[in-house]
């Protein structure tokens, strides 16, 4: 059995982000891990939330993990996947096959949470996986069948990515680095905020072909920004402040940082009732020429006071609309957040990849945010890859359905062999 590779849960942001990069990396390739000290950077103690069990108990039942710690507050985790067969066979849990009208077959599966715990951290988790390994769910000689996953939590929460920036910004940009169009449905909204609510939202992923690799990607050269769009989640008396509130905003930024060259790039405002006096989230994102989606959101996580909801939606537009703004100055192909979300999949692709995330005003380019940073060391520890600093990266081109560990194994054989020949030649010239 390998030697597990030990995670520092304190390293860097030492928050959920190395832990769920962690677990997805570790399941998808089968390299062991133990993490210590997990979220200890974290106030009110640390260890693992209820949202973070979430992937770790679906990851270990479809890796056939070998796992210790996985308890509430738990600070520990022991995390051995499975390398039983070289295609391995994953089995989703309680998964079945659905023919739908157009004579499509699917794959159903779902992760239920009791509380509304971010359902986009635990996608983010997960993905990886479904798209290397999904394909094993299928016989060899079938076209891998598409996944459908519901997963049931928080569609707002704070300090994580709502439903509108996965679908807006996330899922396009991964189809514009080469992985599959991934499709959502969002059955119901789940909210932290006001009086918490369970909400449920499903994903269809068609897994990587089997044997595949991610090709190489570049993210460069963005182009002018030519589109806004606005998403205003809001108690419904609100509707006509918020219009205004963002016209006023984006039309003083339209003749600077939203300039196009050839006009005022294009604005729509989306509206829909919160239901609920103190929920707030604004999402506003901007699209390039060349097809690049950045965003900046806010779901409003401070004090509303009587009287004050004015006050709230000025504070709110002009923190998001601002937050963009430097986004967009900056030139950069992807925003902030998004750049940690690319990390595995730079890993995970075949040679070398690139992403622009942008310049400051002298020129040199915007350093990785604490996240991505902490995303860098994570497959790093487990993969061995190494990101330069300015945006590239050379990954480790994981095909779909191979288990990585196998490889390393044979790596390894190969090295202590080679050894073995040059001591033994050392031998024979004494």
């Amino acid at each position: 059995m390998s030697l597990a590779v030990h995670l520092e849960g304190t390293t860097l942001e030492g928050g959920g982000q190395l832990l769920r990069i962690g677990i997805g990396v570790s399941a998808l390739t089968a390299i062991p891990i133990e993490i210590t000290n997990i979220r200890g950077n974290r106030s009110g103690g640390g260890g693992l939330k209820a949202q973070h069990l979430s992937s770790v108990i679906w990851l270990g039942r479809t890796s056939e993990a070998d796992i210790s710690g996985a308890g509430l507050k738990s600070k520990k985790l022991y995390f051995a996947p499975s390398t039983k067969v070289s295609q391995r066979a994953i089995s989703l849990p309680d998964h079945r096959e659905r023919e739908l009208s157009d004579g499509t077959t699917i794959i159903e599966t779902q992760i239920s949470q009791s509380t509304p715990g971010s359902i986009g951290l635990v996608f983010q988790a997960i993905l990886p996986y479904l798209l290397w390994s999904g394909s094993s769910l299928s016989p060899p000689e079938e076209a891998s069948k598409p996944i459908r996953l519901k997963i049931s939590g928080g569609t707002n929460t704070s300090m994580s990515p709502s439903h509108e920036y996965i679908s807006q910004v996330l899922l396009p940009t991964l189809t514009r680095i080469g992985l599959p169009l991934i499709s959502t449905n969002l059955h119901s909204r789940g909210w932290t905020n006001g009086r918490q609510q369970i909400g449920s939202v499903s994903f269809t992923i068609p897994p990587l072909p089997r044997t595949t690799t991610l090709a190489p990607f570049t993210l460069s050269n963005r182009g002018a920004i030519v589109s806004i769009t606005a998403t205003v989640l809001a108690p419904k008396a609100c509707e006509t402040h918020f219009r205004n509130e963002l016209s006023t905003h984006l039309s003083k930024r339209q003749a600077s940082i939203f300039d196009t060259g050839g006009g005022d790039p294009a604005v729509t405002i989306d509206f829909e009732d919160s239901r609920h006096e103190k929920r707030f989230y604004l999402l506003v994102v901007a699209t390039s020429s060349n097809g690049y989606k950045l965003g900046r959101d806010w779901l409003y996580d401070q004090r509303i006071g009587a009287g004050k909801i004015d006050v709230v939606i000025a504070k709110l537009v002009k923190q998001v609309v601002g937050e963009l703004a430097k986004e967009i100055e900056h030139g950069g192909c992807v925003d902030e957040y998004m750049r940690d979300q690319l990390v595995v999949f730079q890993a995970l692709a075949k040679g070398k990849t690139f992403i622009d995330g942008g310049r400051l005003k002298d020129g040199s380019a915007i350093q990785p945010s604490l996240h991505a940073r902490t995303a860098e060391w994570v497959v790093n520890e487990i993969l061995g890859v190494e990101f330069d600093g300015k945006g590239g990266c050379e990954g480790i081109g994981l095909a779909a359905g191979e288990v990585f560990a196998e490889r390393q194994h044979e790596s390894a054989e190969e090295r202590n062999g080679e050894k073995d020949l040059v001591a033994g030649v050392e031998r024979l010239d004494i």
